[in-house]
């Protein structure tokens, strides 16, 4: 995200030159870092769109199968192997090896999680739907500002519902089992981020291009180790760089009126609960050589990691490195958050899992269904006493005594309510 970065991502470069970087840096290392890798290439995509089909092209989290990307390597390396010095070859090459150990490694855990929902024993936190005011406003950032996929696009009810995300949601694909963002088209759409109940979402990616996350309608807040920005919509994000996670998507932070009874609800749908977010306490050693040594002035602490608030709480399925889970956010003193509700019949965000509940959550969910319908009908037999005793207002002291025509009047109120709530249920 740096000047630097955003510079060599706009300069131009000629295949020669390419090439002279290339081998420079074969000369020094066989392994090729990831980072110079995405440099050479960012450098010569213009160059390597028309040499090369879009099996090699760079995405920010590999996609594909392993089958094809390895069927396309062994065709690579015959190429390399006659033209070592061809800068497309090489860096094809390089990119699909990476892609490969990275596809090898998600399938592992696609297979792991598939069977564990099968079985039960826990559930996939799959996707966030957030309403929009512009959704060729709002693709146009995840993809071109974000490098995100549009994984679907679909009118439900008059409205556009485009699904994005860094790879499919399904659990069979080699590259599936990502988290994805279901935008709906709102002309309302509902309030996000300040007092309301949805705070933000964070993402960990190899790659944030601050020059195209402008272009793409993405507005900074501040981009001092860690981004802090508003995607189109509304929605509020935190961006940090890691190369490491399986999916970008790293957690939904939301706001909570009570943080006791929120784990407690959560871990009761099957999600760990990790400890109370500490506060950071300045290093006792701030000398020079303390100083160096670290990027921060406190103990545990680091300058490109969005800091979490104290009491806040991590709860989610599985690994956190490998899977998108929910922050909790403690209340603000002398604060209720605001649900974050779009006006009447208006999208409102929900989050979906993939899975069954534990069965103790399922027994306390219908449970709760019964209690609900009880209390339900008791309203209604309240009402139907009552509209059977209307007659005329009683003066003090006195009881109502229903006529004849009253009473016909409630029974008749009677039936079509009994026959209202036979239509609802």
């Amino acid at each position: 995200a740096s000047g630097a970065a955003d510079r060599s991502q706009t300069a131009v470069a000629t295949p020669a030159h390419l090439s002279q970087l290339v081998m420079k840096s074969s000369l020094k290392s066989s392994l090729v870092s990831r980072s110079a890798l995405l440099r050479s290439l960012a450098l010569g995509t213009v160059f390597t769109a028309t040499r090369r089909p879009a099996i090699a092209a760079y995405t920010i989290v590999p996609t594909g199968s392993v089958r094809d990307k390895t069927a396309r390597l062994a065709e690579v390396e015959k190429l390399y192997a006659k033209t070592p010095d061809d800068p497309y070859a090489f860096g094809e090459k390089a990119q699909l090896e990476y892609d490969i150990r990275q596809l090898e490694q998600n399938t592992k855990f696609v297979a792991s999680t598939r069977e564990q929902v099968r079985a039960g024993s826990t559930r996939f936190l799959q996707r966030l739907r957030v309403p929009v005011d512009d959704m060729r406003e709002a693709v146009q950032f995840w993809r071109e500002g974000c490098g995100a996929l549009v994984l679907s696009t679909r009118i439900v009810d008059g409205a556009n519902v485009t699904v994005v995300g860094f790879g499919p949601e399904s659990l069979r694909r080699d590259d599936g089992a990502k988290f994805a963002l279901e935008l709906v088209e709102s002309s309302e759409p509902a309030p996000m981020g300040g007092d309301h109940a949805l705070q933000y979402v964070q993402l960990a990616m190899p790659v944030f291009r601050l020059s195209r996350v402008m272009a793409a309608g993405g507005k900074i807040e501040s981009a001092y180790g860690w981004t802090q920005l508003t995607a189109p919509g509304g929605l509020p994000l935190r961006v940090r760089i890691d190369e490491s996670r399986r999916d970008p998507f790293e957690f939904v932070a939301v706001r909570v009126s009570a943080m006791g009874a929120a784990v407690e609800h959560f871990t009761r749908l099957g999600m760990a609960a990790g400890k109370p977010q500490e506060g950071r306490r300045l290093r006792k050693n701030l000398g020079l050589d303390s100083l160096l040594s670290s990027n921060s002035l406190l103990e545990e602490g680091d300058a490109f990691e969005p800091e979490r608030e104290i009491g806040s709480v991590y709860v989610g399925y599985g690994d956190p490195q490998s899977n998108t889970g929910l922050l909790l956010l403690p209340p603000l003193p002398g604060k209720r958050p605001k649900p974050s509700l779009g006006a009447q019949g208006q999208p409102e965000p929900t989050l979906r899992a993939v899975g069954a509940p534990p069965a103790s959550a399922a027994a306390e969910a219908a449970a709760r269904r019964g209690r609900k319908e009880k209390a339900r009908r008791g309203r209604r037999r309240r009402r139907r006493e009552g509209r059977s005793s209307v007659g005329t207002s009683p003066i003090a002291g006195q009881k109502a005594v229903p006529g004849p025509d009253s009473r016909a009047a409630g029974a008749s109120t009677s039936r079509t309510a009994a026959s209202a709530a036979r239509s609802a249920v």
